[in-house]
């Protein structure tokens, strides 16, 4: 019982005439960093497209292939975690 009293206040900062609720400022961090992991995922896929356009192997459809998994791997969890976040 105590633990939920500690979250009670956490969650919510009184002043004499208002209330101010930091569960929204709490999200921000983890949606810049869903947002940045996005980024990141471009940049790799971005990369990895030229440097299989620069050095000609047997092997750069399936680093392409796995970048492009991972890309799209990257966008659906992240809208996932996305659509949590703003729901909780």
């Amino acid at each position: 019982m105590v633990g939920n009293e500690i979250l009670d206040s956490i969650n919510m900062v009184e002043v004499n005439t208002f209330d101010f609720n930091l569960l929204p400022l709490l999200k921000v961090p983890f949606i810049l960093l869903l947002i940045g992991n996005l980024f990141f995922a471009l940049i790799l896929y971005l990369r990895i497209r030229i440097l299989s356009d620069t050095f000609v192997t047997f092997e750069n459809r399936r680093i392409k292939s796995i970048v492009v998994i991972y890309l799209i791997g990257s966008l659906v969890l992240s809208l996932f975690a996305l659509l949590f976040l703003i729901l909780s």
